[in-house]
């Protein structure tokens, strides 16, 4: 068994961009997150994903027109999908997707889900769709980002670096399990991320997490590599904050944080 502590080398070691690069070619991340009452988890997912990969979709049906009026007046660097054919029609293309994240938890989301996986496309899973995942469906392009509860209710078992590994490995999938000691596993290498700042407790931060964890799988990189590399930048971006602001900055203030970061790291 590999292990590592994540730090500067995991970010420094992700995909550079072609200088030839065209538009798309450094990623396209489709995210379905957020409903009408958790709007918030799709605009922080959405702020971390539009930094670090080229092009980013968001499904939100009809019954989310108020999630999408918000969304337009957030940011214009989104495509919005409003229709189940759009949505099939753009799929082919997605390099990877997001999804979770402010979900309610329904049949439709659970058949949406279902979908994707048979699909095989890299996949993040986040919040909701961690409780109505059907564990035999994963697969080795699957990234699981539950919180130490969310482990335990899915597995059965509290989180550890052995149970951690083991889940990931009978499951044939990869899993970035959060808390003040980040775990991360693809079955076989585990890495612990121990950078951190309790600023980070508010809520939201998962989102941001889950959003840049979603455009590092999108821009062609493997999802125990990604998630090894955002668990560090998540953490190193709230404690540079927490030098200028103490505990006292949001989670939309750690989305804007990371590109500073990440540009931090570079740098050196």
């Amino acid at each position: 068994m590999l292990s590592h502590s994540c730090g500067p080398t995991d970010w420094l070691s992700l995909r550079e961009a072609k200088k030839d690069s065209r538009k798309g070619d450094n990623g396209r991340v489709l995210i379905l997150a957020g409903s009408k009452q958790y709007h918030g988890s799709l605009v922080l997912a959405i702020s971390a994903a539009v930094r670090f990969c080229d092009l980013v979709y968001v499904y939100c049906d009809k019954e989310n027109q108020a999630v999408v009026k918000k969304l337009k007046l957030e940011t214009p660097n989104i495509i919005i999908l409003t229709t189940s054919s759009a949505l099939s029609s753009f799929l082919p293309r997605i390099d990877a997707v997001l999804a979770g994240p402010g979900w309610e938890e329904n049949a439709k989301n659970r058949r949406m889900l279902a979908h994707l996986l048979k699909t095989k496309k890299p996949l993040v899973l986040d919040a909701t769709a961690l409780h109505i995942i059907d564990k035999r469906s994963l697969h080795k392009n699957v990234l699981l980002t539950p919180h130490g509860g969310e482990f335990k209710k899915l597995f059965g078992v509290g989180a550890t670096s052995s149970s951690v590994r083991a889940m990931a490995k009978k499951y044939k999938c990869n899993i970035l399990c959060k808390g003040p000691l980040d775990l991360i596993s693809n079955g076989e290498s585990i890495c612990s991320n121990r950078v951190h700042h309790v600023g980070m407790t508010k809520g939201g931060s998962g989102d941001v997490l889950a959003g840049l964890c979603g455009a590092l799988m999108a821009d062609h990189n493997q999802p125990f590599e990604a998630a090894c590399a955002a668990a560090y930048l998540n953490g190193f971006a709230g404690v540079r904050l927490s030098k200028k602001m103490g505990a006292h900055y949001s989670s939309q203030d750690l989305a804007d944080e990371l590109p500073l970061a990440a540009r931090n790291i570079e740098k050196r």
